[in-house]
């Protein structure tokens, strides 16, 4: 029987392996548009061979997945710190919170909401984001309990939370696009606008 000890160094080595093939992908990304990327590309760059790639992901995509999903949780992680300590009373100073964190990862950001994403990232922070306002709503959860009972987190609440979060993330999308030519004060004061209307 395996001990904890001999399993150990077997969990690092699979998680350095896998830390290694998806740095490789990233630094193919930088270079040319990731549709052109190859796994024999990423094999070589993180000099592993095929089976030990397949080993870990079925195809890029899963391997993209895999990197959004590491970027949304660097994300949350983030938002955690800045709600540390803090009093945060309103829904819009809790999204501007969470926006200040999410924007001072910039990187992060674009494996989310980049239009080549698969989603998955995204959906991370959308239902961690869902969680927080439908109990600040009051309580419902996010199977539409209560809805139509006059309690927060019901079926209207989720469809007018996913538009506000949509377009969040678009606005973000268009800061993450402009190179500077957008003041992150106005993308907050965007987002808090919105924030503040859809909360009433």
């Amino acid at each position: 029987m395996e001990t904890t000890r001999a399993k150990a160094p077997f969990d690092r080595r699979v998680r350095r392996t896998r830390a290694a093939i998806k740095q490789s992908y990233l630094s193919l990304c930088s270079r040319k548009p990731s549709g052109q990327i190859t796994v024999k590309e990423v094999m070589s760059l993180a000099n592993v061979n095929r089976a030990t790639f397949y080993a870990h992901f079925a195809n890029l995509e899963e391997l993209t997945a895999a990197i959004e999903v590491d970027a949304a949780e660097h994300i949350e992680a983030r938002c955690e710190e800045e709600f540390a300590g803090k009093d945060l009373r309103s829904a819009a100073d809790i999204a501007c919170a969470v926006c200040a964190a999410a924007m001072g990862e910039p990187d992060e950001l674009r494996r989310v909401v980049s239009h080549g994403s698969t989603g998955r990232g995204r959906d991370l922070l959308r239902e961690k984001a869902w969680s927080r306002w439908s109990a600040a709503l009051g309580g419902g959860n996010s199977e539409g309990e209560g809805a139509g009972e006059g309690e927060g987190g019901g079926a209207s609440d989720e469809l007018a939370f996913d538009l506000l979060f949509d377009g969040c993330l678009g606005v973000i999308a268009e800061w993450l696009d402009a190179e500077g030519r957008i003041d992150d004060e106005q993308v907050k004061a965007t987002i808090r606008a919105a924030v503040q209307k859809l909360a009433g």
